[in-house]
């Protein structure tokens, strides 16, 4: 081998390596955004479950209001007529 082929061969495998460590790189940021996002989509899929909750509670809500009015003809009373009683805490443990 001749002493340019040398030289060929070693700056073709130092750019070999130099590409290695930029494609290793690149693939350790790109598996840590994964990880990020993957750790978003976690979260916004607990918001989504606990949102289905009380959207489920709501709903209940208005529905039970509903047939109260409607089925039942119940209306909210005069707040003039409305008697609290107050009541003395019992000792019962």
């Amino acid at each position: 081998m001749t002493g340019r082929a040398t030289i060929f061969w070693l700056v073709a495998l130092i750019v070999s390596a130099l590409a290695l460590v930029d494609v290793r790189n690149r693939y350790l940021l790109l598996f840590d955004h994964e990880e990020h996002l993957v750790g978003q989509k976690d979260a916004l899929h607990v918001e989504w479950g606990r949102l289905l909750l009380e959207q489920g509670t709501l709903a209940a809500h208005g529905r039970i209001d509903r047939i109260a009015r409607h089925r039942l003809d119940m209306t909210m009373p005069d707040p003039r007529r409305i008697v609290l009683i107050y009541t003395q805490p019992s000792n019962i443990p």
